[in-house]
């Protein structure tokens, strides 16, 4: 099936180090060893929510989908503890446009059940005759932002969606800073308005939802640095529109040897500006085994929010690559519900922790 307006930018190159090399080349039998390496870590101090943005089933590399996509949201599905602890499923708007009617049942039915929040990334611009089709962000020319919105949106609805988010998917970069002669490239002014007319769109049918931003945090492609040129881009908003984003996420460019660093001063500003902030979590699309990805998201888990003491508000657990091909069970510590499972184990205690239900 082809689901429409759901392309991820892939941009994260960044090769792993050595522990998290060793640790991708073991078996699920000895990996064991790799945990008991880590569990020497400090524990990381966080009360950030957890996010968890999985591709869905139809959407992979696979013709058929990703196989546990769909027994994630199964009775007694084997990730309770991983479930306990995520407040926010995400999914791409393409395919809650196009998916079969019963199976966007089931997840609404389920993420009600668990008291979850629906996150949804969503283009926010749309495409004109000369520019913007084809480019991530945009609903292409020809077809309807509006109504491919309001689509999806009653969808969720008429199925008793009851809480939803909307990352609104890059619009500062597609449409204004990337390099790509098919970009529209808007003013910023004009890109706000166009995200705060879609944000008052998606508020005629759930007039709670918070609209946030995610934008890529490539140092090199805002040509006064990605701190100032994010900044300006979320104050102009703010005067555009008369209110600032709710959130911020950073998608970040992992090849970057410095990112921790910057990320933090991104964080920092965000909070200033009177934001929460979001950090996404994510292997490379180079990755070959789900052990390589698995491995690197852990890695930076706990180079941001260990070693560095980054401090999100929300963590983000999402992949648009073709790795991790396998969610369940969270028992694995391969599989995508396994890497959430790492993150609980870093950041929680007994003490501390939701308890799992039956």
């Amino acid at each position: 099936m082809q689901i429409p307006f759901v392309s991820r930018a892939v941009r994260s190159t960044r090769e792993p180090g050595l522990a998290a090399l060793a640790c991708a080349a073991l078996t699920a039998f000895s990996f064991s060893v790799c945990h008991a390496q880590t569990a020497a870590k400090p524990p990381i101090q966080s009360s950030a929510s957890i996010w968890f943005h999985p591709q869905p089933a139809f959407m992979g590399p696979q013709a058929n989908g990703l196989p546990d996509f769909l027994p994630l949201f199964a009775k007694g599905s084997p990730w309770p503890r991983a479930l306990a602890n995520t407040r926010v499923f995400g999914l791409y708007a393409g395919w809650i446009a196009e998916v079969n009617p019963a199976i966007l049942k089931q997840f609404v039915e389920f993420t009600n059940a668990h008291d979850m929040t629906i996150e949804i990334e969503a283009p926010s611009m749309q495409a004109q005759a000369s520019c913007g089709s084809g480019v991530e962000g945009y609903v292409p020319y020809g077809q309807s932002l509006d109504a491919f919105t309001l689509g999806y949106l009653q969808r969720l609805k008429a199925m008793g969606a009851k809480r939803i988010v909307i990352k609104v998917d890059e619009p500062f970069y597609f449409g204004v800073v990337l390099n790509d002669p098919r970009s529209c490239h808007f003013s910023v002014p004009q890109t706000a308005l166009y995200v705060g007319q879609f944000a008052q769109l998606v508020k005629t049918v759930f007039p709670d939802a918070e609209i946030g931003d995610v934008e890529p945090i490539i140092d090199s492609a805002y040509p006064p640095g990605v701190v100032k040129a994010i900044a300006e881009w979320h104050e102009t908003y703010r005067a555009v529109t008369g209110a600032p984003f709710p959130f911020f996420f950073a998608d970040i460019e992992f090849g970057y040897q410095a990112w921790p660093q910057l990320v933090l001063a991104i964080e920092q500003q965000t909070h200033q500006l009177g934001m929460k902030f979001g950090i996404i979590y994510i292997g490379d699309p180079t990755d070959l085994t789900d052990a390589e990805w698995a491995a690197k998201t852990i890695e930076r888990f706990y180079t941001y929010q260990g070693d560095s003491g980054g401090k999100p508000d929300f963590v983000l657990f999402q992949s648009w690559e073709q790795h991790p091909y396998v969610f369940l069970p969270e028992t694995n510590p391969f599989t995508f519900t396994g890497v959430l499972d790492s993150y609980i184990a870093a950041t929680t205690t007994p003490a501390t922790e939701p308890t799992v239900g039956p």
